[in-house]
Parts: structure tokens; sequence; C-alpha cells
């Protein structure tokens, strides 16, 4: 139990009462009621570390993108997200609809970063770094966010915005207040569809 039991703390909970049954009536077993405890706590480490360390997107770690000398991606490979540059397109897990959202959602600290020739989600056509110092807010990142990825920012990469395809729509990443403790500063405006795929950039409104 101490090891498979899918309740946490339940075999250390045991563990301590028969300790204590054992004080009282002398009963065997106290070698058996330590390892139990001891067990299930080096147990209950594992996993709180191997959460942290999925949540913290150590284990989405992969080889990285090839570029050219121009900086093009030439061959998929994970990036975090804060890594993606002006003019990558990528794949998420991401739900997109959530990325533009003030409520805390935590978006993926890593993409998939493709070729913009293949099938992809999103494709960054801004990178902002904000300013340093305490975190502002949600809702101050979001505003400022929405700010630095309208206006010039997409029609100097795209061109006429009216001429893009209809299933394209502007979201971004953006610091959260996690992030924002390990020193994420990164805006990332990006083109994409909630509904699927496209093929080709749109740089150039092409």
């Amino acid at each position: 139990m101490s090891i498979v039991c899918a309740i946490p703390t339940v075999p250390l909970i045991l563990g301590i009462v028969a300790l204590s049954q054992i004080r009282k009536n002398g009963e065997k077993g106290r070698g058996l009621a330590i390892a139990a405890i001891v067990i299930h706590g080096m147990t209950i480490a594992f996993y709180a570390v191997a959460i942290v360390l999925g949540l913290s997107g150590a284990f989405d770690e992969g080889p990285r993108p090839q570029r050219d000398t121009q900086g093009q991606v030439t061959a998929p490979g994970s990036s975090k997200v804060e890594d993606i540059r002006k003019g990558d397109c990528f794949n998420t897990d991401d739900d997109l609809a959530k990325t533009q959202r003030g409520d805390g959602t935590q978006a993926r600290l890593s993409v998939r970063t493709v070729p913009c020739d293949q099938p992809h989600e999103g494709e960054a056509y801004a990178v902002f770094t904000l300013d340093d110092g305490v975190f502002p807010g949600a809702e101050k990142v979001v505003r400022i966010s929405e700010e630095k990825c309208g206006g010039t920012a997409l029609t100097g990469y795209v061109g006429d915005a009216a001429k893009l395809p209809k299933n394209l729509e502007v979201f971004y990443y953006y610091p959260q207040a996690s992030s924002w403790i390990q020193g994420d500063r990164t805006v990332t405006c990006f083109l994409g569809s909630s509904g699927g795929t496209s093929t080709g950039s749109a740089r150039g409104g092409s």
C-alpha cells in the first residue's frame, strides 16, 4: 500500500496509527509500520517532484529546431515559448482560445517549432519584452499585450491585415505571475486558428 496506494497519505496515516497502537499495546510490527511511513513518504516526494517537473515543462524538452544562416527553421524541434522568434511557425497542445484570457491560465512552456511550409497552428509575427519590476497583474499584462500585438506590429508583418484568411486570428502568449518570478518578460504575438492548422507563411500577406 505504501508504494501503490492511489490515495495520498493513507498508508502514512495508517503507519502512524499503527505505531501509536504498538506503543500502547506492546504488539509486534513496529519495523513494518516504520517501513510503511518511510516508503510512502519517499513515494509522495517522488510524485511531487515528477509533478513539478511536468508542470515546468522539463519532460517536454526534445531536440532543438534546426535553423539556416538567416534564422529560418529548416527542421522541427522543441522550443520554449520565450525562445519563439518572429517568423517562427509552431504547433502547441494549448487551447488557443484560452491564451488571451486574463484569468491566469498557464500556457505550456514549450511548443513544437516547424518550418512554415508544414502544417502549423501558430505563426509568430512579433515578440516584445516587458519592463522588469514587480508583476503588474494579469489585467495590465493582458492590456499591454493587446496594445503591442495590434496595429503596426501586425500590419508590418502581414501587410494588409484585411487580406488575411478569415480563419486566422490574433493570439498572444504573455507572462503569468508564476513565470514572471522565474524571469519571464516575453510577449509573443502570433496568428493562429483554434479550429485547425494552416500551411505557408502569412508574412507579407502571402
